[in-house]
């Protein structure tokens, strides 16, 4: 069974008229209200591009240009989708299944990669986490919404993508072509890596999960485990709840494990229901930039209540709660309703992007130390740097050196309790 959260949604209208409708809106709006003055300059702007710009311009364009830039300017996550844009999403579900593993967001004014899939498409050609999608398909991300740059990714087995990809230290983009797969979920993995210390791998917070996740422990428990190692590196997909019942199986009875508040202060909290399953068993998580959404709920509520160390990078930092709003015309507003608070009251998600997310008690040499290395020693070469075998062993590397990290903080743990 889930606990399902009960998010206090707040509805408030968007109008957006056209150009015979302004002037009687304006007449019945507020002179007192800002936010409905500064339409007058919008309208205004309209009004002088269609009278005096060079061409004959697409008015429907602009307007949709000046909403989409507006939900931008808001945050990372909203965004607008147009009536049309929206009808084809609708009508591809269950068409376009098939993707190259890439999750995404929306940072700098371009596509983002939050995480790639394990063993998908992307992640055997070289993204990720940090890389900015200039564009799909010839079509620039700069100049479409999230749910656009989303669709593209989208299509049939074994079609493919094409992809031009801006890096850090980079003169030019790189260029890819991704065949997407039909890509199954990963699968929660556990074993025990050495003696008396168990690794347990969360690749998704999907529906059912916990679950999963409970009967892994137990298995690891049964083990004779000690000392566990938790990995969320990369995880980006899947929902708070299953976060919040996952945390509930390592915290004692009453523990708050997460805060979601709207705008007006409206509080939903979750607290753990359960004795744990998980009980004197030193713990260490290991993470990175790629952990997102529901697990940095999860390392937040353990982090907090001092259940679990924390090893490798900062997360991601998004927490939040995204509704979508429906128009009279058909067209969809995606918006943040509600934010994550972790049990300290702090923010997990925070306007400044440095400021979001959850710093690590360890950290452990991340991928931008692999990027400056690997661009400080190899020729410019664009079009062949994500697939570049030496690129891919430093990335192997990387990743070990953070697992080993890990594992020494838990052994770290082990030894401090047993002195």
């Amino acid at each position: 069974m889930f606990r399902k959260a009960k998010i206090i949604v707040i509805f408030f209208s968007a109008l957006f008229v056209v150009y015979g409708l302004v002037g009687g809106m304006l007449n019945r709006v507020s002179a007192k209200d800002n936010a409905y003055q500064d339409l007058r300059i919008f309208t205004d702007i309209l009004s002088k591009v269609r009278e005096d710009y060079v061409e004959e311009p697409d008015m429907e364009k602009a307007m949709q240009g000046g909403i989409q830039g507006m939900m931008e300017a808001l945050d990372p996550y909203s965004s607008f989708i147009d009536r049309k844009t929206y009808q084809e999403i609708q009508r591809s579900r269950g068409e376009l299944t098939a993707s190259p593993g890439i999750i995404l967001s929306k940072r700098y004014g371009y596509a983002y990669v939050v995480s790639v899939v394990s063993g998908s498409p992307a992640q055997q050609r070289g993204l990720r986490t940090g890389d900015l999608l200039e564009s799909i398909d010839g079509e620039m991300t700069s100049q479409m919404s999230l749910w656009e740059a989303r669709k593209l990714l989208l299509g049939t087995e074994e079609s493919s993508v094409h992809l031009r990809v801006i890096r850090a230290r980079r003169s030019a983009p790189s260029q890819v072509d991704l065949v997407r797969e039909n890509l199954p979920l990963p699968e929660v993995s556990a074993r025990i890596v050495e003696e008396g210390i168990g690794l347990l791998s969360i690749p998704h917070f999907e529906e059912g999960v916990a679950q999963l996740v409970s009967a892994k422990l137990k298995m690891l428990l049964s083990s004779g485990m000690k000392g566990l190692l938790v990995d969320v590196r990369g995880t980006a997909q899947g929902a708070f709840e299953e976060a919040v019942e996952i945390s509930d199986l390592f915290l004692p009875k009453g523990k708050k494990i997460l805060t979601v508040s709207d705008r007006e202060g409206n509080k939903t909290e979750f607290v753990s229901l359960t004795v744990p399953l998980v009980s004197g068993i030193r713990v260490v998580l290991l993470m990175d930039r790629g952990s997102s959404g529901a697990a940095e709920v999860f390392v937040a509520a353990l982090k907090d209540h001092d259940i679990a160390g924390t090893v490798g990078e900062r997360t991601d930092g998004q927490g939040s709660v995204q509704d979508l709003i429906y128009l009279e015309d058909g067209s969809v507003l995606e918006i943040l309703t509600g934010l994550f608070y972790r049990s300290t009251g702090v923010p997990i998600q925070s306007r400044k992007l440095n400021d979001s997310g959850i710093a690590p008690e360890v950290r452990s040499p991340d991928q931008d130390f692999l990027t400056k290395f690997y661009f400080d020693n190899t020729p410019d070469e664009g079009e062949t740097a994500l697939r570049d075998q030496f690129y891919q062993d430093l990335s192997a590397a990387i990743q070990a050196l953070q697992f080993e990290e890990g594992l020494k903080e838990v052994r770290r743990r082990l030894l401090r309790e047993a002195a």
